[in-house]
């Protein structure tokens, strides 16, 4: 959001540089220049990202040009190459403060917090990056979750604690959800909560339930009606009102089923399972599995699979249907 001429120009009076422009890397720099906040933008030369930047008016520069002069360093490149860019570039150079959108590399160690090198900042807004550009400036901007960890220090100093929370709100988030906690706490609820509810077990349920009614006969152009396309707005309820809002605007009918049903569905069995991903995403094996396996061969048939279910199908011939109409 705009910041008062005094906060921004203390912004622009840091070194500040961008690594990264998929979907974070992007909304980030578009908020940013929509704030008026100064900063670099570094991407390996000639690739898409370069080309995509420029093609949204921006002047990218080189990886090394933009470490070499940056004095804070957002690190929007993808989780599982951040290590490898640190290692070759980053490591050595004077950078004080690195700032992640999710904590992944700093909890689980990939680019350790050491004495010699830059100390670790949070700032991990919470929602899709689209909505940082959608909701930039309006009182449905994501609030965030902030957080400091450093091998010199115990806590952050308050004028650091301040640029922090106003680099925050430059790149789009709300000015009253700005929430510390601890790398770990972001890292572990955005990995379990992705597996466990809003990728995972969204997708997994939704094809669940259109796999139970197609199976028993009920046709498939209202099953899908019933299933996917409703849950927009069940979910958009929720989001504004709550479990218990979302109840008090459905039909009793849904309502009695919501409230008798849904826990003997999801029942302790499932929440069982639910806690057996959160330890592997706690004691690291989750991390380790998702660096090893997500360019293998048997992760690319598994999501193809996916890709391929009769729910995706139907789903994509109805939706041209109805926009074309």
């Amino acid at each position: 959001m705009p910041l008062p001429k005094e906060r921004l120009e203390r912004l622009n009076f840091l070194k500040i540089g961008m690594l990264g422009f998929g979907a974070q890397g992007r909304a980030e720099s578009l908020n940013l220049k929509r704030s008026g906040v100064e900063f670099r933008l570094g991407l390996r030369k000639n690739g898409e990202s370069w080309k995509k930047a420029q093609s949204d008016g921006f002047e990218p520069e080189s990886l090394e040009d933009v470490i070499r002069s940056s004095q804070i360093l957002l690190m929007n490149l993808p989780d599982q190459t951040q290590a490898q860019v640190f290692r070759e570039f980053i490591k050595n150079s004077e950078v004080r403060y690195l700032v992640f959108a999710h904590g992944f590399n700093t909890h689980f160690k990939l680019i350790p917090v050491e004495k010699s090198g830059p100390e670790h900042i949070l700032i991990a807004p919470k929602g899709a990056a689209s909505g940082l550009i959608n909701f930039y400036g309006t009182e449905n901007a994501l609030p965030v979750v902030l957080a400091f960890e450093s091998a010199k220090r115990s806590t952050i100093e308050p004028e650091e604690k301040s640029w922090v929370e106003d680099l925050a709100l430059a790149i789009g988030c709300h000015p009253k959800a700005l929430f510390w906690a601890r790398f770990k706490d972001e890292t572990v609820c955005d990995l379990f909560s992705e597996q466990a509810l809003l990728c995972g077990g969204v997708s997994s349920l939704l094809r669940r339930t259109y796999e139970v009614l197609t199976e028993a006969g009920y046709n498939p152009e209202t099953a899908y009606f019933e299933t996917l396309f409703e849950l927009k707005l069940i979910v958009d309820m929720i989001w504004k009102e709550g479990i218990t809002g979302m109840r008090a605007r459905i039909s009793p009918t849904a309502r009695y089923g919501d409230i008798t049903r849904g826990d003997r569905i999801f029942d302790q069995n499932i929440k069982e399972k639910m806690k057996e991903v959160l330890t592997e995403v706690e004691n690291g094996k989750f991390a380790q599995e998702f660096l090893k396996e997500s360019q293998s061969d048997q992760y690319k048939s598994l999501a193809k699979k996916q890709a391929d279910h009769p729910i995706e199908l139907i789903g994509a011939r109805l939706r041209e249907k109805i926009r074309s109409s």
